[in-house]
């Protein structure tokens, strides 16, 4: 496309300079004294320079005065040296058209055609009226057609324009959209394949969370970010760092340089700054909100050549920003593809890692501190990849929760804990068997039926099951999730809330849930012997569980001294290595064999 826009620009310059020397050589043939020679060849170089004036960038204003001043001394200086009418009608027809090269789409070109009707005037005396009236209406008539058809012409391809910027441009933010991103990509690829030493940076961006706010705040709340974000964004794009809106809340950032070599460095300064931008305070109507950003950054050529490779990079290396904890940045590596390369084997694997009979179930006991009797039990989940091998289950429970597929996963669970704690029926002081739900589960809209029917397939008692539920989750947004943990227990299920102490609940939060058992998390048993501060907070949490009715269990104890501990503090139970590991459901019933 550019190349048919030069050719035809050099064919518009070739008759424009056809045109004026077509005028010019007539004129010098009619005159060869000094004085008008050098009067037209000023105002030829003044057409000249105004013409090709706006291949530089200069002014319209600029090229329009130029113009003028070429007319008026066009015009006076065929007063002032008279040119027969045979030259006339030959050389001052064209002059309006090279006006109309100049000035394209003004209307100057018809006015230009009545001032030249001057020339006529030393020729009246010596030609018929009529045959004047009749050259200057033809002058006239071509020069109007000409200039308004060009007009229109004009008009046409400003609309093109518009209509073309439009395209390129993001209705929301202003900032040039995905279509132009990819089309500059392109452009910046075929750039710096002809120059080894330069390169361009592609950063990848988007606002942690930003979902949170479309859904508690609305959506018009959500684009007044994102237009506040795009204001931060143009205040540091540049003539070699241009900035783009790829979609929803996702920018991107490419970065061109001539020495590859320092463009590591580059990037990062760009990266920081972008950081700094977007933790600053967004402000929507009276409120104010604060949105972190996590950034992916991929080298041209260095981490790919192929643009749907690089931009693939840049989101990989974007999302191990996410993984870094968030509000960072993380360059594209080979270690990332290869972590990448193997999500996308699990997350296909745990498809059917039901059916194949990979998933496996242990349990660990809860003990009774009073009578160091097994009194329950919590159910975690393994999972043995056939490839490889054993997959810790902080690695795949994510991979399963974003996919979804923690569903059919999250009810084989529970179809498989209350089967077991049916069969331990027969073990009185053993009460139930925890199964840890996940938040995906717990706001799936079929989560209670899936409940009834894991009790009545499995004749389970409500009581016998115990659902473990975050602290995080329910802080996500409190009111909905009473409302699915008051149905849950309205089935006889018993209720915990996990890892307590590590999500900053509100105590008038906590206050509202239908717990019936509380457990601090193990970061606060590690060192509750030794640490005054850890052992405060423990009493502390079992004197609040108390206070609410709730039964306390403690993970994570490891040593006598922190069960002792526990005793005095009046905690119920407990859990960890100085009991037992996680074992296989046939080693713990031989543990409540061994205790019966």
């Amino acid at each position: 496309m550019n190349k048919n826009q030069d050719g035809f620009n050099f064919l518009l310059a070739g008759i424009f300079l056809l045109l004026l020397g077509i005028v010019y050589s007539t004129f010098l043939a009619l005159h060869h004294e000094f004085a008008p020679v050098v009067t037209y060849s000023v105002a030829c170089v003044l057409l000249l320079a105004a013409y090709f004036s706006k291949y530089l960038n200069i002014g319209y204003d600029i090229r329009q005065a130029s113009s003028l001043v070429a007319f008026v001394i066009i015009v006076v200086s065929g007063i002032v040296f008279p040119n027969d009418l045979e030259s006339i009608e030959e050389m001052y027809l064209l002059i309006p058209l090279i006006f109309l090269f100049v000035l394209p789409g003004s209307m100057w070109p018809i006015f230009i055609a009545f001032g030249l009707l001057s020339a006529y005037l030393p020729s009246m005396a010596d030609h018929e009226l009529s045959d004047l009236i009749e050259d200057g209406l033809e002058l006239i008539v071509i020069s109007s057609f000409a200039t308004i058809m060009t007009y229109f012409q004009q008009k046409s391809l400003k609309q093109m324009e518009h209509f073309k910027l439009d395209s390129y441009t993001d209705y929301l933010t202003g900032l040039f959209n995905r279509k132009k991103f990819m089309e500059y990509m392109t452009i910046f690829q075929q750039r710096h394949k002809k120059n080894e030493q330069s390169g361009f940076a592609l950063l990848t961006f988007d606002l942690d969370d930003f979902k949170k706010i479309n859904d508690q705040l609305g959506h018009l709340a959500g684009d007044q970010v994102l237009r506040q974000m795009a204001i931060r964004l143009d205040k540091i794009s540049h003539g070699n760092a241009i900035a783009f809106r790829t979609g929803g809340d996702e920018f991107a950032f490419i970065l061109s340089s001539d020495d590859k070599n320092t463009l590591s460095q580059q990037s990062q300064l760009l990266a920081q700054q972008l950081i700094a931008f977007s933790e600053q305070a967004y402000r929507v109507s009276t409120k104010k909100f604060f949105v972190s950003s996590s950034i992916g950054i991929a080298l041209y050529p260095q981490d790919a050549v192929e643009i749907e490779t690089l931009y693939s990079n840049a989101d990989l290396a974007m999302y191990k920003s996410k993984e870094k904890g968030r509000n960072c940045y993380s360059f594209y590596d080979t270690r990332i593809m290869e972590a990448a390369t193997r999500r996308y084997e699990l997350e296909d694997a745990l498809k059917t890692a039901i059916v194949n009979n990979e998933l496996f179930l242990l349990y660990q006991p809860k003990v009774c501190l009073s009578t160091g009797r097994v009194h329950s039990a919590e159910a975690l989940i393994r999972w043995e990849h056939p490839k490889y091998g054993l997959i810790s289950p902080m690695e795949f429970i994510p991979i399963a929760e974003a996919s979804l597929a923690i569903i059919p996963i999250g009810q084989w669970v529970l179809e498989q804990v209350c089967l077991q704690s049916a069969r331990w029926q027969a073990y009185p002081h053993l009460t139930s068997i925890a199964a840890n739900v996940s938040s995906v589960q717990l706001t799936d809209s079929n989560f209670i039926n899936v409940v009834k029917s894991a009790l009545a397939n499995a004749n389970c008692a409500g009581e016998r099951l115990e659902i473990e539920q975050t602290e995080s989750w329910f802080m996500d947004d409190p009111d909905n999730n009473v409302k699915i943990l008051s149905e849950i227990k309205k089935l006889g299920v018993q209720l915990s809330l996990d890892d307590f102490g590590t999500a900053y609940s509100s105590l008038s939060q906590l206050g509202r849930l239908p717990l019936d058992i509380l457990k601090i998390d193990k970061s606060f048993i590690d060192d509750c012997v030794h640490n005054d501060r850890d052992h405060m907070i423990v009493r502390t949490i079992i004197q609040l569980g108390h206070n609410l009715g709730m039964k306390i269990v403690a993970e994570g104890v490891e040593y006598e001294a922190q069960r002792e501990l526990l005793e005095l503090e009046g905690c119920e139970f407990y859990q960890g290595y100085l009991y037992a590991k996680p074992v296989t459901a046939q080693e713990f019933e031989a543990l409540l064999v061994a205790e019966y």
